[in-house]
């Protein structure tokens, strides 16, 4: 049994390393060439979101490595499922996250975001790549890291620092779309008011935002009604880097997030990822403190 498991893994690790390479070229090579702006179809219960050529290539490439390895995976990409109906493992996609960025001529935020996870929804594996600075954040092991594509140097990378001062926090959420930055506002608007005027309020998320929490780049990143489409692919290398993930319900209770396959398209009501149990308490009990006022108002 545990040869089989040895074995399963090594195959999963190759998938992921060559996915990452892979994609990360084509996409480069496309966008060089102007391709991948092409509208296929809406997203289903993504009002916002629509799925682009550029999207195809992510899932080509996974479903031609799982078929050379003889790796049975189901995979729950963002816009459809792909692999094996009885899998030896899970998988879920993001095979182009900032696909809105790149329809506007944006060069920034281009990601691909990939995890493996055991039949029990524990995590195997993640990778993060950022496809404009050719590396990858990954975990495969009990460890983080950062693989720059051009040399294959690898750097550990660790969560902000327990002793990190206040006035240096980078609170994170996506609000370059009206389905999501009203409620943002509406919860944790007067929370940013009182931020040190040297933190930062970084205004983007999606599957790649698990990297910069795993590296110390983001403190806290919150979001009312994220699809777990945009959860599953990312948030494991951010729980390898003992982050907190929960998914808060309207009434202020919690749970530990967790990935259930099958349920991809489904939104969470408030998603909160923390550095720490501290922070994490803090935007929970901030959210309980606006709802009770809001209620004793009503």
């Amino acid at each position: 049994m545990i040869s089989n498991f040895n074995s399963l893994e090594k195959k999963e690790n190759r998938v992921l390393q060559e996915y990452f390479l892979q994609t990360t070229a084509k996409v480069r090579k496309w966008s060089e060439r102007g391709f991948g702006k092409r509208v296929l179809g809406k997203v289903k219960g993504r009002p916002e979101d629509e799925k682009i050529s550029i999207d195809r290539i992510g899932e080509e490439i996974l479903e031609k490595l799982l078929e050379k390895h003889k790796l049975s995976a189901l995979v729950f990409s963002e816009h459809r499922v792909l692999g094996n109906r009885k899998p030896e493992i899970f998988g879920a996609l993001d095979p182009f996250d900032g696909s809105k960025l790149f329809q506007q001529g944006f060069e920034h935020m281009w990601y691909t975001v990939l995890s493996f996870y055991r039949l029990d929804g524990m995590p195997i594996s993640c990778g993060i790549a950022d496809i404009l600075n050719e590396k990858v954040y990954l975990n495969t092991s009990e460890e983080n890291y950062l693989l720059f594509l051009r040399d294959g140097k690898r750097l550990r990378i660790f969560p902000s620092s327990e002793k990190k001062r206040e006035e240096n926090l980078v609170f994170a959420s996506y609000l370059m779309s009206s389905e999501y930055s009203p409620k943002f506002m509406k919860f944790y608007g007067d929370f940013v008011e009182k931020m040190n005027p040297k933190a930062l309020l970084y205004p983007n998320g999606g599957s790649c935002i698990y990297a910069y929490l795993a590296a110390g780049k983001v403190d806290a990143y919150v979001m009312f009604g994220e699809p777990r489409s945009e959860i599953d692919p990312g948030f494991p290398i951010a729980k390898a880097a003992d982050c907190e993930v929960v998914s808060v319900q309207k009434d202020g209770s919690f749970q530990n997030y967790e990935f259930i396959p099958g349920r991809q398209t489904e939104r969470v009501h408030l998603l909160i990822a923390a550095r720490n149990l501290a922070l994490r308490d803090q935007l929970i009990n901030h959210y309980r403190n606006k709802l009770n006022g809001k209620n004793k108002a009503q």
